[in-house]
């Protein structure tokens, strides 16, 4: 489909226009631009690198690649995830003047940082033989593990923005609650390592199965068993419903609380 086409369809150009007005608006002035998208996730897992490689080595020898693959993942999420609170009350002005479908906010929102995450993965895929990976056929499936992923994510930045319209204080929450969440998520450390009796309650994290697919593909080169699969995208739809479901019923109401 041409880009000419593409416009065609309804909306397609406020979403353009909207995506196009948050990359500028971040980076305006900026001398480095676009490339200051890439210096926060960077210096981030460079650091996990070194505190987990020279300062409590891992004796995994694949730790390197581990960690970065499951920092990338992460940062989507997260950025998102922040992102999106004020997504619904940075666009106040112009949900009162034009009449559009609000879910449109959203998907620009996400558009805006999925761009930038590509330009993350681009580097990732450069590094990725440095880091001592394989290129398999397991990398066939990494996109049915990404849809899935993405949509989750969307599910969640529907709660949050719609969430935030009604309660102002779930931005500084959120901020709070996503270092703790890194932590309890398998990025610097292995689920091998938790006592079963434990692993019930890390089953409750969301992110658990989504990362652990991603290590299963990039680091050692197999397909997440069937049972990952079911997880993944029961999480993904479960997500979707309950984000889609709220921001539904509340979006109606958006003139009048902002």
């Amino acid at each position: 489909m041409h880009l000419k086409s593409l416009r065609e369809i309804p909306y397609v150009d406020l979403v353009f226009n909207l995506v196009h007005k948050e990359i500028r608006t971040r980076y305006f002035g900026a001398a480095l631009g676009f490339a200051w998208s890439l210096g926060s996730p960077l210096i981030n897992t460079l650091t996990y690198w070194v505190v987990f490689t020279w300062i409590f080595p891992n004796k995994n020898p694949n730790f390197a690649l581990y960690l970065v693959t499951g920092n990338l993942h992460w940062m989507l999420f997260t950025q998102i995830s922040s992102n999106s609170c004020e997504l619904l009350t940075g666009a106040g002005g112009l949900i009162k003047k034009i009449r559009f479908p609000r879910v449109l906010i959203i998907a620009s929102g996400l558009l805006t940082t999925f761009t930038f995450w590509l330009s993350a993965f681009a580097i990732y895929m450069v590094l990725y033989p440095l880091l001592g990976g394989v290129f398999t056929a397991a990398w066939w499936v990494y996109p049915l593990f990404l849809l899935p992923y993405l949509i989750f994510i969307c599910g969640v930045a529907m709660f949050l923005s719609i969430g935030h319209v009604l309660f102002r204080d779930l931005k500084h929450i959120v901020d709070v609650v996503l270092p703790l969440l890194f932590w309890l998520t398998p990025i610097v450390w292995h689920v091998d390592l938790i006592h079963s009796d434990k692993m019930f309650l890390l089953n409750f994290n969301p992110l658990l199965p989504f990362i652990q697919s991603f290590s299963q593909i990039f680091v050692y080169g197999t397909v997440p068993a069937l049972h990952m699969w079911v997880k993944v995208y029961v999480i993904a739809f479960s997500s979707l419903a309950i984000g889609g479901y709220l921001f539904r019923s509340r979006v109606n109401k958006l003139v009048e609380i902002l």
